[in-house]
């Protein structure tokens, strides 16, 4: 890493659920999972600062649905491989990655 880079905060959540939480209130709601670490993570750049923030959490089980839907009202959250058109659902895309080299070891 040079000194230009600026290295993410990495944090990680007690559960899927709260990082589904905290990925619902995001403006383009994504969580990446990485099959062979087990884990889920989604990246958010707060307007304060270049630094980006990636909330993790380990995986007991890789999801196999490609988006997760959490209803803004009651908290439900599902899971389908189609985009929801119900107007209190927020749709999160569930996008399977190959390899990330920003949990490795150094």
């Amino acid at each position: 890493m040079d000194k230009y880079d600026i290295a993410p905060l990495k944090i990680q959540v007690s559960s899927f659920e709260e990082l589904i939480l905290i990925t619902s209130s995001m403006r383009s709601p994504m969580i990446n999972i990485d099959e062979e670490k087990k884990l889920a993570f989604s990246f958010m750049t707060m307007i304060a600062s270049l630094a980006p923030v990636i909330y993790f959490c380990k995986l007991d089980e890789i999801p196999k649905a490609k988006f997760v839907h959490m209803n803004r009202i009651t908290g439900k959250i599902r899971f389908s491989d189609e985009i929801s058109t119900e107007p209190n659902e927020v749709s999160i895309l569930l996008v399977k990655i190959k390899a990330s080299n920003l949990f490795s070891e150094r």
